[in-house]
């Protein structure tokens, strides 16, 4: 029988370096994944990091208007944006067999720009150990060595440093600034944006042995040539 990393290979992905290891997103991961939401994401002291406030949504399993149903479309769509001219990764993380966060690569044209855009949590009981910093050199990694990516663009909300920080240590430098709107629990807020790029000549590289597996075939569904 046909396996479903033939049927769809993306599934095949693997990058691994130490105790962390990326795959993409699969259904009997959500359950672990909605744990995770639930014990938090923000951390104390930092501003919100994302521009919709979707993972301080009411608990409310199997009804259609609270978490994780709202979550739900979101997620699905990350695996069912999948072809040449648009594609997303969504990266389930884990270290030491247990899910920490999600590591996002989205490309659009990649074919003409090659450009991709990377954005990233962790669960707040996961942060401040590295694991930020690891997941975030190996999905650059991914793009630059194995997809022939010669850009990588990500964003953080000015004040976020943490999230300044991982983006300092893989080599990301600063691209200029914009205004955006957060949707969050007490209505909508104007914030700065930091926007960040690295590319392959400033980018720091991962020490220790970094493995991938299943990138050929990824390739071949996406329609990229090196």
């Amino acid at each position: 029988m046909i396996t479903l990393e033939e049927v769809f290979p993306p599934f095949a992905l693997k990058v691994s370096c130490g105790p962390v290891i990326l795959r993409v997103l699969r259904d009997d991961d959500l359950p672990e994944l909605v744990e995770l939401v639930r014990g938090g994401i923000d951390a104390p002291g930092l501003p919100m990091p994302f521009l919709r406030s979707w993972h301080e949504e009411p608990f409310a399993p199997g009804a259609p208007d609270g978490f994780p149903a709202t979550s739900l479309p979101w997620w699905w769509t990350q695996r069912a944006t999948c072809a040449p001219e648009e594609w997303r990764l969504a990266l389930a993380v884990r270290r030491d067999g247990i899910l920490v966060g999600m590591q996002d690569l989205h490309s659009r044209g990649f074919a003409q720009t090659r450009t991709v855009l990377t954005g990233s949590w962790l669960g707040r009981d996961h942060q401040g150990r590295g694991t930020g910093t690891l997941m975030r050199r190996l999905v650059v990694g991914l793009a630059f060595d194995e997809l022939g990516a010669q850009r990588c663009e990500s964003g953080y909300i000015v004040g976020n440093h943490a999230s300044a920080a991982v983006s300092r240590k893989a080599g990301y430098l600063d691209s200029g600034r914009r205004r955006v709107v957060q949707d969050t629990r007490n209505g909508p807020v104007t914030v700065d944006e930091q926007r960040v790029a690295v590319t392959p000549d400033t980018f720091v590289r991962q020490g220790g042995a970094v493995a991938v597996e299943g990138a050929e075939v990824l390739r071949r569904f996406l329609g990229i040539e090196r």
